[in-house]
């Protein structure tokens, strides 16, 4: 799976804005394929272990690497990385830029370094469970890597992002049998990838407007779907026959992602 995406992690140490997202149903396998396990990474660290031997074999340029990690529960967004988690942060725009005051980031030198602000992150993420997953993310899961790099010889300055981006699963309230707080998460999800729907297919007709400013999950990736970004979507699906309408809605939804044009760069 990651031989497909290995190509486009290159570019983020080329200043590109680079976003790899995983989309599916609740227990479809998203967390897996983004985090892996210690004996099998999954796309995060491959592709963090990627960027981070790129930049050191480019012995002329000198790289600044800062991690942030967040997540969008039911409209808020909220700092894994902080001492206070749950505190709830504002997007801010500046022209095209996109930026989150107080977001917590932090300097890395290692891979392990990053593991380890994942795995503190990891804690503070929003789970529960449903009838169709016992450890089900009730939240949408943004790793971020803000790449710097200065060209001794030239001078010239690069600026990469390396958005990693585990969705929250699309759910059937008939299937999850959801109520009280799980109904409010679960509405909130749905509503935030109905949005992101709308983005992908406002820019797959070329529209005039696209709507970003719809949930905070696609105004906070504006930048992933901007003219210098190369974004990469998996999609994720549950094999159970039980879950064959959602596996066609999931294929059909990439159907039409595929054929989204990012300036050069689908």
């Amino acid at each position: 799976v990651f031989e497909g995406t290995q190509p486009i992690v290159m570019s983020c140490a080329d200043g590109y804005n680079i976003c790899i997202v995983a989309y599916g149903q609740t227990g479809s396998g998203k967390t897996y394929t983004m985090m892996g396990s210690d004996e099998n990474p999954g796309v995060n660290i491959r592709s963090i272990r990627e960027l981070l031997q790129i930049c050191q074999e480019r012995k002329n340029i000198s790289y600044t690497i800062k991690v942030s990690m967040l997540e969008i529960y039911n409209e808020t967004i909220q700092d894994l990385l902080s001492k206070q988690p749950h505190a709830q942060l504002q997007i801010r725009t500046h022209g095209r830029s996109i930026a989150i005051p107080g977001l917590t980031q932090i300097e890395v030198k290692t891979e392990n370094d990053i593991k380890d602000l994942m795995q503190s992150g990891n804690r503070n993420r929003t789970v529960a469970s449903t009838k169709m997953n016992s450890g089900s993310s009730r939240s949408h899961l943004i790793l971020t890597l803000l790449v710097t790099g200065v060209d001794g010889y030239s001078g010239a300055a690069y600026h990469g992002t390396l958005t990693l981006c585990d969705l929250a699963g699309s759910e059937r309230i008939s299937q999850t049998e959801a109520t009280g707080q799980r109904l409010v998460e679960a509405a909130a999800i749905n509503k935030s990838l109905t949005a992101l729907g709308q983005v992908l297919m406002a820019l797959k007709n070329n529209a005039l407007h696209i709507p970003f400013r719809n949930s905070k999950l696609t105004h906070l990736l504006q930048p992933a779907f901007s003219r210098d970004a190369k974004t990469c979507i998996f999609m994720n699906v549950n094999p159970n026959v039980k879950n064959l309408g959602e596996t066609l809605r999931t294929l059909q939804f990439g159907s039409s992602v595929r054929q989204v044009s990012l300036g050069k760069t689908l």
